[in-house]
């Protein structure tokens, strides 16, 4: 290889790290930005030994599930139509409440405190046209989205251990494309 050829290696290398290392500076920044309220940004926190699945926190799912539904009821929601139940081998591997619409913000923030006093804890959380936070509680994971398509409140809690991922598999395989 002649030193020119040498040479427009190394320099096409330098420039594709430090694209890198400005992508991923950026992406840090941009995913910690923002203030309580978010509007639009994505708030990541790091999480604690317990709260990312291997602490004494491990509720099963009708723990998981009767929390989903206490904590709404804190807040002063109220209950919509629920989710078609999961079955077979999925049927203890997700959690979830469905509200009869969307929370305003104050029954937002309250829903958001009442699952943080029952053990979740907030791992992002996105604003816009449907806010959602991201939560975790042991092996836990739970999405609450406020608006969107169905304009209502849902909180969907799926279980990321290992008898669950495989059936979670199993189910993405069989149900095939989608078309």
């Amino acid at each position: 290889m002649g030193r020119t050829k040498w040479a427009a290696g190394v320099a096409a290398g330098a420039v594709g790290l430090a694209g890198a290392v400005v992508a991923v500076v950026g992406g840090l920044l941009w995913s910690t930005a923002g203030d309580d309220t978010d509007h639009g940004w994505f708030r990541v926190h790091e999480l604690g030994p317990a709260a990312a699945g291997g602490g004494p926190s491990n509720p099963s799912r009708a723990e998981a599930q009767a929390g989903l539904a206490d904590a709404a009821a804190a807040a002063g929601l109220t209950p919509g139509t629920p989710h078609p139940a999961q079955e077979g081998a999925l049927a203890d591997c997700v959690a979830d409440w469905t509200g009869s619409g969307p929370a305003d913000p104050g029954r937002w923030r309250t829903l958001e405190a009442a699952l943080t006093e029952r053990g979740w804890q907030v791992t992002s959380r996105r604003g816009g046209p449907a806010p959602s936070t991201s939560l975790k509680n042991g092996p836990w994971d739970l999405v609450v989205t406020n608006g969107g398509l169905l304009d209502t409140l849902s909180l969907v809690a799926l279980s990321n251990t290992p008898p669950c991922e495989a059936a979670f598999r199993h189910e993405a395989e069989t149900r095939g494309p989608r078309g």
